[in-house]
């Protein structure tokens, strides 16, 4: 019977790690649209690749920088963006809350222009996750006495590079940014789990990884005719080195016999496997009935460049009104759909499958040389989750997430 219990504790251990392996502690790579950016583009669900007309664009659509007012600089930052995955009954009844919360500036940019010419260079932060958790069970079995799991977790990737475009004629032009790609990747997890005859185990995990590459990105935009323009957009990352090193080490005390026994594993790996990242087509078209008013979508296709992800398309609509010269309000709505292949009976875990809809919304307040915004963008999705490493047989939990980030932008014309 005590044997039994021991199995039963040791699968609990074996059942939370797995978890989080399950998990991917790190930024969201299942999904390409975790964090919208820019001071317009960001409050109308990052529908922006038909108007680009700011430094904004230089992320969006370079050849829309063509057709910017004048000289700025601009920026912007997520004055907060949390977080919350819940998967249902995980561990035992209760179920397995992680959260994650980030403060950093995601766009700046400065745009000169010459002539038909025009010039920027910009500072992009498309993904950054931060989770630091520390959670405690009492009693989660009855030979259990504690389990207690810490993980400090960031990962961040920055884009940085310049932009060029220029007008050809009155209705087109064509644009190239060319970003370099840098990853910081780094995780730090470990558990103590101690049960009642005195027997207890300790894990230790931690790993860091950086990425450096380039990612270039060619657009055009076309405007038909004066309430109407057309803009089109091309992307890939290619990743030149990918290191990683990964450490380690696991300790249990057996005290189940009547001789105790110890025994402690370490090891190391190191990895220099790369990434393919999917190629991206932006399509968008935006409308402009009156000179106040304006309505736009988008459709981005992802193709995927690696075994074991989907090609998807990802579509977000947005419209802007100026109540009077100085004052606009924005409304956007977008999808987020994951990059993984639909569930079937060959599904082997650990494995999530989550489409995330998302909401934003902003107001920017115009001066006769600047301007400020304040937004707000909600993103809620539901799934299943195949927790448990290695087999297809166990049953999936429902998984639900949510995120709220709070946006703050500000431009000056120089």
């Amino acid at each position: 019977m005590k044997n039994d219990f021991r199995r039963k504790s040791l699968f609990l251990s074996i059942l939370i790690i797995s978890c989080f392996t399950a998990a991917k502690l790190q930024a969201d790579d299942t999904h390409y649209k975790n964090m919208l950016l820019g001071e317009r583009a960001a409050t109308m669900g990052g529908t922006y690749v038909a108007i680009s007309d700011d430094s904004t664009g230089c992320y969006y659509n370079p050849a829309g920088i063509a057709y910017a007012v004048g000289d700025s600089l601009s920026g912007s930052g997520n004055v907060m963006h949390k977080m919350k995955t819940v998967y249902s009954e995980t561990i035992g009844t209760e179920d397995w809350i992680r959260e994650s919360e980030a403060l950093v500036p995601n766009y700046f940019g400065v745009l000169k222009k010459y002539k038909s010419y025009s010039f920027c260079f910009s500072y992009v932060v498309p993904e950054a996750f931060i989770e630091h958790q520390d959670l405690v069970f009492d009693n989660p079995l009855s030979t259990v006495n504690k389990y207690y799991q810490s993980l400090h977790s960031e990962d961040i990737t920055y884009l940085m590079g310049p932009s060029g475009a220029v007008r050809i004629g009155d209705s087109f032009s064509i644009g190239l940014t060319l970003y370099y790609h840098y990853r910081s990747f780094m995780r730090q997890q470990h558990y103590f789990l101690e049960e009642t005859d005195g027997s207890y185990e300790v894990f230790y995990e931690s790993k860091k990884q950086r990425e450096d590459g380039v990612m270039p990105k060619i657009g055009m935009q076309w405007s038909p005719w004066s309430l109407l323009t057309v803009g089109m957009a091309l992307d890939q990352t290619f990743l030149i080195n990918a290191p990683s090193q990964g450490d380690l080490s696991y300790h249990i005390a057996d005290n189940t016999t009547s001789t105790a026994s110890q025994s402690t594993t370490m090891t190391r790996t190191k990895s220099e496997v790369k990434r393919k990242l999917p190629t991206h087509l932006a399509f968008g078209v935006a409308y402009f009935p009156t000179p106040s008013q304006l309505y736009t979508v988008d459709l981005d296709y992802y193709q995927a460049q690696e075994k074991g992800r989907a090609d998807i398309m990802n579509y977000s609509g947005g419209t802007e009104y100026y109540l009077n010269p100085t004052n606009a309000v924005r409304f956007g709505l977008f999808t987020n759909y994951t990059n993984l292949p639909n569930t079937d009976s060959s599904t082997v875990s650990p494995y999530e499958y989550i489409d995330i809809l998302g909401a934003s919304l902003g107001y920017t307040s115009y001066s006769s040389s600047s301007s400020i915004t304040l937004g707000a963008i909600y993103t809620y999705g539901s799934g299943k989750a195949w927790l448990y490493s290695g087999e297809s047989k166990y049953t999936s939990r429902n998984m639900k997430r949510d995120s709220l980030t709070l946006l703050f932008s500000a431009s000056s014309s120089l």
